[in-house]
């Protein structure tokens, strides 16, 4: 029916006989649903042969409408009208954002035969496919089809309303961020729903179809920024860049400003205000397409359920963006995807949140139950599973009888409470699980006495090389370490460094002494720039820094 749509424009006090005595042409160029004007003017051929028998109504895109007429022109020249007010439009309300306004004399089949066209009034347009979705249609057919259709949107409503039931309880308990922006994800996706398919109109009667179209634009944004937000909560820490992130989150509230700058109720919205609304949907959709690429190759779990459940709603969402933008007219009922879409991906995602939620606890409750098994052994450390300051304590006094271990190093993560605070503590503690099981692996006695504090009590080195004891061997150690975290904790991107301390061990020496050595030249090489090993006074020679290390 499009196609046979022709359209001009006129004063806003122009009736149809006015304008088919000026002669002017109707446009019915590829340029027709460009028109704009106070008032617009459609021409539909009316071949009755083609149409269901029974009443016949136009139907067309109800957003923003106001004013309409709908003329009937019979084979003797002569016209019947219909004239409808605002509220008489949307009172005549079609699902999934329609009107219908039954064509006058077409009750009777007799006057019916008669009709040679039809011609809509349209006043002062805001959206282009008021005029290009134009049709004519059965209304005893879509009388009929109005309550299932109702009802089948309102149960879209009703699915994507469930989840937001264990949201606030998990939340409730857990406090996970991202369980509110999926909250609002189906906050919006429901309003969007309950809105632009008609319920609103069920619920809320005295709704304009001003109101509602802005409701529909603002649902829609709104969504969108609570997505893009929700997509950095959820997905694993450390798989998506940190330039990313930034990107992701100003691409997804640019709706948000672009609907405040244009949307508005008042009379300076326009069709080209319009397009601008949709444009500001693109670069959300396409980022959220490479993001999804870039979280996958890191290796992030959780990022298939945002693949499962945003896939249809890209690629659908273009479409209605192509078409909210004018470049084509499409097909109508892709719209009906997308709300099946939506929903869809609420419950994806809800089974996502889901997931992730037990694989978190699942984690937590593994941490806390390793703790309290590992507590119970008195000798080992809860986090790093390695010797404690208890075990360190009673190796060294059984030193004093053996003499097994010639020096104490004092290691200190440099920086360690930067990493927390810029990382998170869960990042922090695989870094002190890396480093202690480093330490373990070697042939020294490694314990960790507190925080980012560890120890090793260095075997005697009989060698030859004895002279460079054990400079040598905590240069290999550190640098060790360091590429280690490197390689197994990537979410960190600068080198994470050692200052260390170390004191020999003389024959009965008593530990609080070698300790208090250790510890002044663990804090020499703390404030001598970090990142390097201190084994005499500071005064007396400079400083060892593992070569290839990069300073912190």
């Amino acid at each position: 029916m499009s196609d046979q749509l022709c359209t001009q424009s006129s004063a806003k006090t122009a009736t149809l006989a006015t304008v088919l005595q000026t002669g002017k042409a109707f446009d019915c160029s590829e340029n027709k649903y460009a028109v704009e004007g106070p008032r617009v003017w459609v021409e539909i051929p009316f071949e009755a042969a083609t149409i269901p028998a029974g009443i016949v109504e136009v139907q067309g895109d109800n957003n923003g409408l106001t004013t309409m007429q709908v003329h009937a022109v019979l084979d003797d020249g002569s016209i019947m009208s219909a004239n409808f007010s605002e509220q008489a439009v949307t009172e005549n309300w079609r699902p999934k954002g329609q009107y219908g306004l039954a064509i006058p004399g077409t009750e009777d089949p007799e006057i019916r035969n008669r009709i040679q066209k039809v011609y809509v009034t349209i006043d002062e347009p805001k959206v282009a496919s008021s005029i290009s979705l134009i049709q004519l249609a059965s209304k005893e057919k879509w009388d009929d089809l109005k309550l299932p259709l109702s009802v089948m949107f309102a149960v879209l409503c009703g699915m994507a309303i469930m989840p937001l039931i264990y949201n606030w309880f998990f939340y409730g308990a857990l406090r996970y961020d991202f369980m509110l922006w999926h909250s609002l994800m189906i906050f919006a996706t429901v309003g969007y729903t309950f809105s632009s398919s008609g319920l609103i109109f069920i619920a809320l009667p005295e709704t304009s179809l001003s109101a509602k179209m802005v409701f529909n634009y603002w649902t829609l944004a709104i969504g969108i920024a609570a997505s893009g937000i929700f997509l950095l909560r959820f997905v694993e820490r450390g798989k998506i860049a940190g330039w990313l992130q930034t990107v992701i989150f100003l691409s997804s509230i640019l709706p948000v400003i672009v609907t405040a700058l244009v949307v508005r109720l008042d009379d300076g919205y326009s069709m080209d205000a319009r397009n601008y609304y949709h444009a500001s949907f693109v670069p959300i959709f396409l980022v959220v397409i490479y993001a999804m690429a870039h979280a996958l190759r890191r290796g992030s779990r959780a990022i298939w359920f945002q693949i499962a459940g945003w896939s249809p709603i890209i690629l659908l969402g273009l479409d209605r963006i192509a078409r909210g933008m004018d470049l084509y007219i499409g097909w109508p009922v892709l719209d009906y995807g997308l709300y099946f879409a939506l929903v869809l991906e609420t419950i994806i995602l809800a089974l996502g949140v889901a997931n992730r939620i037990l694989r978190l606890r699942r984690r937590h409750e593994s941490t806390l139950r390793d703790q309290v098994e590992l507590t119970l052994l008195a000798d080992t450390d809860g986090l790093t599973a390695m010797n404690n300051r208890r075990s360190f304590e009673r190796e060294f006094k059984r030193n004093q009888r053996e003499y097994r271990y010639s020096h104490l190093a004092l290691f200190d993560i440099d920086f360690f409470k930067r990493v927390n605070d810029r990382y998170g503590h869960e990042i922090g503690d695989e870094v002190l699980r890396v480093v202690g099981k480093e330490l373990d692996a070697t042939d020294h006695f490694a314990a960790r006495i507190g925080g980012e504090e560890f120890t090793l009590l260095m075997r005697n080195d009989r060698g030859e090389k004895r002279k460079n004891y054990p400079v040598n061997a905590l240069t290999e150690i550190c640098e060790t370490l360091i590429k280690t975290v490197h390689d197994q904790v990537p979410e960190i991107q600068e080198p994470v460094t050692f200052s260390v301390g170390v004191s020999a061990i003389s024959k009965r020496a008593a530990l609080r002494s070698v300790m208090a050595t250790a510890d002044r030249r663990l804090y020499d090489a703390k404030h001598n720039g970090r990142n390097q090993i201190v084994w005499v006074d500071i005064s007396a020679a400079k400083p060892v820094k593992p070569t290839g290390t990069a300073s912190a």
